[in-house]
């Protein structure tokens, strides 16, 4: 999901605030109505994923971007450019809805999200959004609701 994951990080990078739910996600509070804008945190939130899954060892990563978002063409040329560079095997993919394609995805394939609807449906999640931050953003503003027990 890779605007979910993307946007965390460029906010944690930023110093923005993270919020850790209750199902130990990460979360950034910036909201996307239609258009997504490179940052300065963009290249290095790229280079810290890439090296948190290159520690992984993952063969292969399928990013999904939505392609009615504005600037989706910009940032998959972005991503397989920084990839390449590093030598990463990263897929980068616009769909109509990656949820749905992500909804779908069979067990045999692990989900990076932090969207509930997609957790709630997905075989198997890499919480890549947390992983990233606390691995290379130590300082990062996390607000910390998940031992709240706010809903049991």
């Amino acid at each position: 999901d890779g605007y979910n994951v993307l946007t965390t990080l460029e906010a944690a990078l930023a110093g923005g605030v993270v919020l850790a739910a209750r199902d130990d996600a990460f979360r950034d509070m910036a909201s996307m109505h239609g258009s997504y804008r490179k940052v300065a945190e963009t290249r290095p939130a790229l280079d810290i994923l890439g090296k948190v899954l290159e520690q992984l060892r993952l063969g292969e990563c399928v990013w999904y971007l939505d392609r009615p978002v504005s600037n989706s063409g910009r940032l998959k040329a972005l991503m397989e450019e920084v990839a390449r560079c590093s030598g990463w095997l990263w897929h980068v993919e616009l769909a109509a809805d990656p949820d749905r394609l992500l909804a779908a995805a069979g067990p045999d394939r692990i989900i990076a999200t932090a969207d509930s609807v997609l957790l709630d449906q997905c075989h198997r999640w890499l919480n890549l959004a947390r992983l990233a931050v606390e691995q290379h953003v130590p300082d990062a503003w996390v607000v910390d609701f998940s031992r709240l027990g706010l809903f049991t």
